[in-house]
């Protein structure tokens, strides 16, 4: 006589007793891809900014301050926020660190900050997508862990993009150092070949998904080579 299937039952038709080990994956292998897509799908509307090492530093340093600082509000609030005005209040929010980061630039990176352009504004955007998709019932300090290593993922990111692009499409590293550090920086440029030898294509928003793609392609050969060795 068969019996029903009960609800432990798994994706195999196996029964999975109380205590029993589940053949299911394990959650952490599940929650680091989860990250890695993060990471990606707010990295790619900003790839724009990191044509250079000194914009990639500058828009690093301020996704590592303000992603945090926004999980910390966003949490804090949301427990008075109604399920039907989440969303504009974590706008809201966002917005306000955002603007708050511009009027900062403005003030004391005024050439850095305006070469950002529409791309500053636009990480409150991305922030609020990324709060969403995580787990609503996260505790606090699991959803900032989460934000500091996708903020510090992108920031890395960026910074090693603005090497590989500046490097190739300008032959110089730190150009414009002045402009993050001070008049006294310009010393600190690296000319590597004339910019006439330079590859404009990698200078170009097509050249930065170019350049993404090989880096997450010489990733996956690097992390197949230690599973291979290992």
């Amino acid at each position: 006589m068969n019996t029903p299937a009960t609800p432990n039952d798994d994706a195999e038709g196996l029964s999975v007793r109380p205590g029993a080990v589940s053949n299911l994956p394990p959650p952490p292998a599940r929650q680091r891809a989860f990250g890695s897509t993060l990471q990606l799908l707010a990295l790619c509307p900003l790839l724009a900014v990191s044509d250079t090492v000194v914009k990639g530093l500058g828009f690093g340093a301020l996704v590592l301050v303000i992603f945090p600082l926004a999980t910390l509000l966003l949490g804090a609030i949301r427990r008075w926020l109604d399920d039907s005005i989440v969303l504009p209040g974590s706008l809201l929010v966002t917005a306000g660190l955002v603007t708050a980061a511009e009027l900062f630039m403005r003030a004391w990176f005024h050439d850095l900050g305006a070469s950002f352009g529409v791309f500053l504004p636009l990480l409150a955007v991305n922030i609020v997508v990324i709060d969403h998709l995580q787990t609503p019932d996260a505790a606090r300090g699991t959803a900032l862990i989460r934000s500091v290593r996708i903020a510090l993922g992108i920031a890395l990111t960026l910074i090693a993009l603005g090497v590989a692009r500046e490097l190739v499409g300008r032959g110089s590293l730190l150009s414009g150092a002045d402009a993050l550090l001070g008049t006294w920086a310009d010393r600190l440029e690296l000319k590597v070949f004339s910019v006439d030898m330079g590859f404009l294509l990698a200078l170009l928003p097509p050249g930065a998904f170019i350049s993404l793609g090989l880096l997450i392609a010489a990733r996956n050969w690097i992390a197949s080579r230690k599973s291979t060795s290992s």
